[in-house]
């Protein structure tokens, strides 16, 4: 489309477009501003305004009262007062005089307006207050803005934009460095008389206005942060997707799609303006993009909907008629659907309300069309692929009384008598927009247990590839994050050396913004990060964590992080922060699940003093054992952490409130294996002082040698009925002891309960290393991905 205009606008324009919601309070005026602050103002900025709130509605009813003078003036001063005390919410006194001036200026020129049947003067009200309030609010904020009435420079002849017209008035209203806030809905026919735009007007005028002024692009701010695959209010894992291509579109607005309306688009085609719909309310988020054909991203792909219309009728004509469904939208102002052709007749769908006036049109032109008199509840697949096969759907759909079906490669329509309810829309979503579901996974912490992780998690991805798509979305450590829509396994290092530091609420925003189902995995060992948990719950993941500092929280720490998941239904799974691969944590829920009640938990919960006391002879003095085994990497980087005991009392606290029981850490009795004094002081003090050590543990191994027992460092938790007693400590065991028989590194767990009393339950095996938690972090992946899989493939419980 070419438009000569008298002179450039601007080469980099800048349009947006606010709807009502977006303006039905001080704060939302005051959101908006903060929104137009933060553009780059060295680009020409012009803004479109619907009325606030439902201030059209109530211009409507005042329109319908018109010939009762008593309800028309009481509805009159009630819209004045509202809009009087929005007005003064919003700016300072002198400034909110001014408007509230013109606003008593308008109203009181309704009933006149009225009489001389000029509703379309009366209906513009709301618009033209959006505009003298914005900009008044602007320019209280120190920048330059003018309100202008669209009917002063745009012009519409038999409902089509005469461009020439239009641009030539638009030159001689455009100020330079200013802020131009445009009223949406209104513009003027070819003889100068007030007209509206009809449902929608308000984008319309802003596409318009993009097209008059060449603008870059065209930003419609709504209350949805995104194109959605389906309506999100009834499917709750509707995609919001961050780009549509230019034809989906136009094919979802002459749909009847809530967010695109297909007049929105047309000024827009064939320009190398760029469409935006993003989230007032959200305006940190994205948005989506519809750009056009030539200048969409590479790998932007065909997305798939569903949408729905209600209280639709059918129209039948023939073939050979010169009338398109376009032009009947045109005139109606609603959208009609041409439904893929089937036999030698056309079908068209409308809404049912409009259906004589589109008979009564059609006519006219000496057009004959039959009216199927039943009104149809209508919902539409619009399709990602043109190979795309719909047999579960039509199946799922026939239950609900399919009445007529009309597919082609790019869409397929259902008629039915009543609308589907929400659980069917969701299993109609899933079988033909999802197809496998797709999890979202975060990963944070990239040390050796993390990279491991990220190692093997290519061959779960082929794995679980048939039924279900991990896609790696983010990738962060403690200096930098990688916050991607996908991230390749393989490339991850990469990706993490060029990405950018990050704080808490850049990465809770990237989260709200993922699409559900989602889960974070925390192999990092920050208390900081684990306390952040409440609100990546509430943003929607799943928690899957081998970080015990978030376990081993302060008791109402660790509440508030189980009340958020009981909030928002999420799951939490920490089996690897006790035992790391051993499922020790599974295994008692298992049984508590299954009716059983444990009496007692005990074993040998540290890898790293399991080694030392296996290892140690008395040939040598312990403290060379702890050297050898820090120099294998098999202690902290201070030995003196492990032989303190606070890590195995940390992870006797995991199973302890795993199975219920309110404990503090400090109600975990614990006796060190670092004698008293040397934990204090660098390391360099603690080796000066290390025979104190090797004196305790030299005296202790020779007792239980002549014994006959061997040295193990034992946490224990005995659960009484009205007593709980927890305790870490070294202790003497028998050669035939569950504890005895071990492998250096081992983890024993001996689970003693009302079904495994005489003989208790022993889970044994490596309780630390990267490759064995980094594989108990996948096995509780594996249990979310089953619990996804089997909710896809599952009925639904129709209603």
């Amino acid at each position: 489309m070419q438009i000569e205009v008298k002179q450039q606008i601007s080469p980099a324009a800048q349009v947006h477009k606010f709807g009502g919601s977006s303006l039905a309070s001080a704060q939302r005026f005051s959101a908006v501003a903060d929104i137009l602050q933060q553009q780059n103002l060295q680009q020409a900025l012009w803004v479109v305004v619907s009325a606030p709130g439902d201030t059209t509605d109530a211009l409507l009813h005042i329109i319908a009262c018109a010939d009762d003078t008593a309800a028309r003036d009481q509805a009159l001063a009630s819209l004045q007062q509202q809009l009087n005390q929005l007005v003064a919410e919003t700016l300072t006194a002198a400034a909110a005089t001014t408007v509230q001036t013109q606003l008593q200026h308008w109203l009181a020129d309704v009933p006149e307006a009225l009489a001389q049947q000029r509703i379309n003067d009366v209906l513009a009200i709301g618009e033209r207050l959006s505009a003298s309030l914005l900009s008044e609010l602007i320019k209280q904020r120190g920048l330059n803005a003018t309100a202008l009435d669209a009917r002063d420079f745009l012009r519409l002849k038999q409902h089509q934009p005469d461009w020439a017209a239009s641009a030539s008035l638009l030159a001689e209203y455009t100020q330079p460095d200013c802020i131009h806030i445009v009223t949406g809905y209104i513009a003027r026919d070819d003889k100068g008389r007030s007209i509206t735009l009809g449902r929608n007007g308000s984008d319309y005028s802003a596409t318009l206005l993009g097209a008059l002024v060449q603008a870059g692009e065209v930003t419609i701010w709504t209350d949805v942060k995104a194109i959605y695959s389906a309506d999100p209010r009834k499917v709750a894992c509707a995609i919001p997707y961050k780009q549509v291509s230019w034809q989906q579109a136009c094919q979802l607005a002459q749909l009847g799609n809530p967010v695109l309306h297909a007049r929105t688009l047309a000024p827009l085609t064939g320009t190398d303006t760029v469409l935006q719909v993003r989230s007032s309310y959200e305006p940190a988020q994205g948005g989506c993009c519809v750009a056009q054909p030539d200048i969409t991203q590479p790998g932007a792909a065909q997305q798939g909907f569903i949408t729905e219309l209600n209280d639709v009728t059918l129209l039948t004509l023939h073939q050979d008629t010169a009338v398109t469904a376009q032009r009947l939208a045109l005139e109606l102002q609603q959208p009609v659907i041409a439904l893929p052709q089937q036999g030698d007749n056309l079908c068209w769908l409308l809404p049912a309300a409009c259906a004589e006036q589109a008979l009564a049109w059609l006519a006219e032109l000496n057009v004959h069309a039959v009216w199927d008199t039943q009104q149809y509840y209508a919902v539409a697949w619009l399709k990602a692929d043109q190979t795309e096969q719909a047999a579960p759907a039509d199946q799922l759909l026939q239950q609900h009384g399919v009445l007529h079906r009309y597919e082609n490669t790019q869409q397929l329509i259902w008629l039915l008598a009543e609308p589907l309810s929400a659980a069917v829309l969701q299993q109609l979503h899933q079988q033909l927009i999802l197809q496998k579901p797709v999890l979202q996974l975060v990963v944070a912490g990239t040390g050796n247990v993390g990279a491991e992780f990220l190692s093997m998690l290519a061959t779960q991805q082929q794995r679980f590839a048939a039924k279900l798509k991990l896609n790696l979305a983010a990738v962060l450590n403690s200096r930098r994050a990688v916050l991607a829509d996908s991230v390749m396994p393989a490339d991850w290092q990469t990706a993490l050396a060029a990405g950018d530091n990050w704080h808490a609420e850049q990465l809770t925003a990237y989260l709200q913004a993922l699409p559900a189902p989602k889960v974070l995995i925390d192999i990092t060992p920050s208390g900081d990060f684990a306390r952040l948990y409440p609100v990546f719950i509430a943003a929607g993941c799943d928690i899957i964590s081998a970080n015990k500092q978030g376990v081993t929280l302060p008791g109402a720490e660790y509440q508030q992080i189980k009340q958020a998941l009981a909030q928002h239904q999420r799951q939490w799974l920490s089996n690897t922060t006790c035992g790391a691969g051993i499922p020790v944590q599974r295994t008692l829920q298992e049984l508590l699940s299954a009716g059983d009640q444990i009496a007692e938990v005990s074993g040998i919960f540290s890898g790293t003093l399991s080694w030392l006391l296996c290892q140690y002879d008395g040939s040598k003095p312990f403290s060379d054992f702890v050297l050898e085994a820090q120099q294998a990497g098999l202690t902290e980087p201070d030995p003196r952490d492990d032989l303190s005991g606070k890590d195995v009392q940390r992870k006797l606290l995991v199973l302890a409130r795993e199975l219920g029981v309110t404990l503090e850490l400090d109600d975990i009795k614990l006796q060190p294996l670092l004698p008293e004094g040397l934990e204090h002081g660098n390391w360099q003090d603690f080796w000066a002082k290390r025979g104190v050590l090797d004196t305790e543990l030299s005296a202790v191994f020779a007792k239980a040698k002549a014994q006959g027992e061997v040295l193990r460092y034992v946490a224990v938790l005995s659960l009484e009925p009205g007593k709980v007693s927890a305790s870490v400590s070294l202790q003497q065991v028998s050669q035939q002891h569950a504890l005895a028989a071990i492998a250096p590194c081992d983890n024993v767990f001996v689970i003693r309960s009302g079904w495994y009393n005489a003989n208790p339950l022993v889970l044994k095996g490596p309780g630390a290393g990267r490759v064995v938690t980094a594989g108990g972090l996948h096995a509780d992946l594996a249990v979310l991905v089953n619990q996804l899989i089997g909710k896809a493939t599952a009925p639904a419980l129709l209603t």
